[in-house]
């Protein structure tokens, strides 16, 4: 007598594979997007540090070499420039992977916030390729080019990291389908720029004037990213990690829950 075997069900995947495979598409999706025929933004990403440090030198260079003393200018505007350019693309990017991902939601593994995590992870991606190219040519002229204190510089970018994270998911959130909030948030960062002591030295300005920039976290960040790479770099009274680490913190449990009410929002096409 021969017996019929019933049908295998087929094993029910764990979600966490799931997770790590819809985030490796959606990488490889997002890095596709960024190098197919368009190499010359992939070289401005990498040059546009340089552009800057090159522009200032040209600028003010013979003039702060003058003030700042025992402190190599190009490290010095290096050490500012990479950590908010890393920050500026991860709030201004974040929120338009959800437009770019879209047409994925319609499958339920695909989640908008996965869209998000995609492109941070990109950014994070390029913004590491940046900085390696920039210490290497920092080497090659013979200036400073490595970290002092690499594990405390590592923690002070993981906060930037997660302030950068909020703030795109947050601006995702106020923006969608929110024209004029759009445009509102491409206007801040020009401000927050010159804000946050990425170009000038804080010690020099006025106590007034230190003392109004201090509520920024980003400059607190930015300060600190100097001290644990320039090794007779002094702190500027008032700079912690913990004020930006509060920052962080509170946005992105605002950011996660806006986006938790608002999720279903990002489905729809409107």
């Amino acid at each position: 007598m021969q017996i019929q075997s019933l049908p295998s069900t087929p094993a029910r995947r764990d979600p966490i594979r799931i997770q790590r495979a819809v985030l490796l598409a959606l990488v490889v999706r997002e890095l596709r997007s960024r190098v197919e025929g368009r190499w010359l933004s992939l070289l401005w990403l990498v040059f546009e540090p340089l552009v800057h440090v090159m522009l200032i030198l040209a600028l003010i260079g013979a003039r702060t070499n003058a003030v700042m003393l025992n402190i190599e200018l190009p490290v010095f505007l290096v050490t500012g420039l990479l950590p908010f350019f890393l920050f500026r693309n991860l709030a201004r990017k974040l929120p338009s992977s959800i437009s770019a991902n879209r047409s994925l939601f319609a499958y339920r593994q695909v989640m908008p916030i996965d869209a998000l995590i995609a492109r941070a992870m990109v950014e994070i991606g390029l913004y590491a390729m940046v900085y390696l190219v920039a210490l290497i040519l920092l080497g090659w002229m013979g200036y400073h080019s490595l970290p002092h204190a690499p594990i405390e510089l590592m923690v002070v970018t993981v906060v930037l990291i997660a302030l950068g994270v909020g703030l795109g998911l947050l601006f995702a959130v106020a923006q969608h389908n929110r024209p004029k909030v759009t445009t509102f948030i491409g206007f801040i960062f020009l401000p927050l720029y010159f804000a946050s002591g990425v170009i000038f030295q804080l010690h020099n300005l006025a106590p007034n004037l230190r003392y109004w920039l201090l509520f920024n976290p980003v400059l607190h960040l930015v300060e600190l990213s100097r001290v644990y790479f320039i090794p007779n770099y002094t702190v500027l009274p008032g700079v912690s990690l913990e004020y930006p680490a509060t920052w962080a913190l509170l946005v992105a449990a605002l950011a996660l829950s806006l986006y938790r009410v608002y999720r279903h929002r990002f489905v729809t096409v409107g």
